[in-house]
């Protein structure tokens, strides 16, 4: 018990120690620091030299991060941002997604990898990440502004096709037997999930909601953060735990409805507040780890396709943005915004991989290429976006 305790112990210390340094070095070049997180992943990772921290329980520290980074992404879960936004956003993710996977799946199919291994892996790269979209907007004072609200309403789009990949990888792998799926199984795979899913959803907006509304507001009036706090993430892992345990959906998907139920709460601002902190740190270890999975020689293998994905990220996605936000007749300086803001992957695109690697569906050199693809495109976005100042006098709608 010693022994693991100090595992566990050496590897928060190295861990957060490097992503500290390299994560605000990051920032200071007007990076996302995410960046940093990744790289000191990978410094302590087996695919590098010098101290290896133990892969394993890394991983179960970034079960809990992928928990309370859905929990997150479930409680900042806005539909009024995609409402406002539905006629560009809606079909606009939609189409850029469904083309990105198109592209992509068709390029690994062609190298003798599975249909499905190229469906997720398209759907990988055709979702970027939340967290670097908020940042770099942020930072050129856009995320307030008509082309900021599309692009966060877009982006919302393409949570819910991650949750929606999410909700039918695992019933698919149950069935996958290692050459594809029969169009019986995916089927029946996505309707039983459908279902549980559904079921979920009505329980918890049902019962839930009003149960969960009631202990918070009960809890709140001790006027104890720690108690508060703690209130918070024991509903969380219930309706994760809960949701796994009896419907059989992951335990992420369960995270985000129960971010989304809190989130319909009248103490929502303070929820959001309170769980912030602890959710941060974890997602850092969630990071981390993904970095200490990336194994570069994979990259150096496979030159040709690392190169052709990262052309898909950083030139197909933004011109099928660029293109669909034009035609349907926003501004042009909108469409620059909503193109480059999509030039990246991130967060979902590391979730969807892993989870797919694990459960035998990609190839582990899909993952590598992804997060690959992902250090890249993270470093290069925020240059992009130098660019829009050459665009800055293009305001007027197109008619």
């Amino acid at each position: 018990m010693e022994a693991l305790n100090l595992k566990i112990v050496l590897i928060l210390t190295v861990g957060f120690a490097l992503a500290s340094i390299l994560g605000y070095l990051s920032h200071r070049i007007k990076l996302s620091p995410i960046l940093g997180y990744l790289i000191a992943g990978y410094l302590i990772g087996p695919y590098s030299p010098g101290y290896v921290a133990d892969r394993q329980i890394a991983e179960q520290l970034a079960e809990i991060g992928i928990i309370l980074m859905m929990f997150s992404v479930g409680l900042q879960f806005k539909w009024q941002d995609l409402a406002r936004y539905k006629r560009t956003a809606v079909p606009g993710a939609l189409v850029q997604t469904f083309f990105a996977l198109i592209v992509s799946a068709a390029l690994v199919y062609s190298i003798g990898w599975s249909l499905e291994a190229g469906i997720i892996f398209g759907l990988s790269i055709g979702v970027a990440s939340t967290v670097v979209l908020a940042r770099i907007l942020a930072d050129n004072a856009l995320l307030n502004t008509p082309a900021g609200h599309l692009s966060v309403g877009w982006l919302i789009v393409e949570d819910i096709i991650t949750v929606a990949a999410l909700l039918i990888l695992s019933p698919l792998a149950s069935s996958y037997n290692g050459e594809g799926f029969s169009l019986k199984s995916v089927a029946l795979a996505f309707l039983f999930a459908l279902v549980k899913f559904a079921a979920l959803n009505w329980v918890m907006f049902t019962w839930g909601k009003r149960l969960v509304s009631y202990l918070l507001s009960k809890v709140v009036l001790t006027n104890s953060h720690e108690l508060f706090t703690l209130t918070i993430l024991a509903l969380t892992f219930v309706v994760a735990a809960g949701s796994a345990l009896l419907l059989g959906t992951s335990i992420a998907l369960g995270a985000f409805v129960a971010g989304m139920v809190m989130g319909q709460t009248r103490i929502r601002f303070q929820i959001s507040m309170n769980a912030l902190p602890l959710k941060e740190a974890f997602v850092v270890v969630f990071f981390l780890s993904v970095g200490m999975l990336f194994d570069p020689y994979t990259v150096v293998e496979h030159p040709l396709l690392s190169l052709a994905v990262l052309a898909i990220i950083l030139i197909v996605k933004p011109l099928a943005a660029f293109s669909i936000t034009l035609i349907l007749r926003n501004p042009l300086k909108t469409a620059f915004v909503t193109a480059l803001a999509l030039a990246q992957i991130g967060e979902f695109s590391f979730i969807l991989a892993e989870r797919a690697t694990t459960l035998g569906v990609l190839p582990r050199a899909g993952y590598d290429i992804i997060i690959a693809c992902s250090l890249i495109s993270i470093s290069i976005n925020p240059l992009l976006f130098k660019l829009l100042k050459t665009f800055s006098f293009l305001e007027k709608p197109l008619h």
